[in-house]
This record gives structure tokens, sequence and C-alpha cells, in this order.
């Protein structure tokens, strides 16, 4: 029972730091995040807001806005390239 504790440990996800500090984004939903293998901002960015609003307590307009924010470096990004 112990072991199959640790290798159950072992496999959850730990959500990066930059997704934790994120704007809006709560401790609480980083990890409800990572238990969906959502684990970093560019991992957020690629979700529709009907995939994050399967997470308890998630309205439309919450999950629209977290995923424009996990988006905005990906829009820096191509402002420097052009």
């Amino acid at each position: 029972l112990l072991t199959q504790a640790i290798a159950k440990e072992e496999t959850l996800k730990e959500p990066e730091e930059s997704l934790m500090k994120m704007d809006g984004m709560t401790k609480e939903l980083a990890y409800a995040l990572a238990e969906r293998d959502v684990t970093s901002m560019d991992d957020l960015a690629e979700l529709s807001v009907d995939e994050l609003m399967e997470i308890e307590g998630m309205d439309e307009d919450r999950a629209a806005q977290l995923i424009m924010t996990a988006r905005a470096p990906w829009f820096e990004a191509d402002g420097q390239q052009g």
C-alpha cells in the first residue's frame, strides 16, 4: 500500500513556476490544471475555453482571461520578429 502511495505521488505533475506566478492564477487552480497535464503557460495557452471550463468553479470569463494571459508571450514574440 505504501509503495502504491509513493508511486502515485511520484506520478503527480507539478505546475511550472511560470504558471504559478501567472496573473489570475491560484495555487489550487495550478494544481488542478497539473492534474490534467497542463503544467506550463504554453500548455494553458493551447486550451480552449470549453476545456478550461471543465474545472470545477471555472466560469467562461475567467477561462478566457487566463488563456489570453497565457498566450500573451506568443504575441510579444511575434511582435519582436516582425
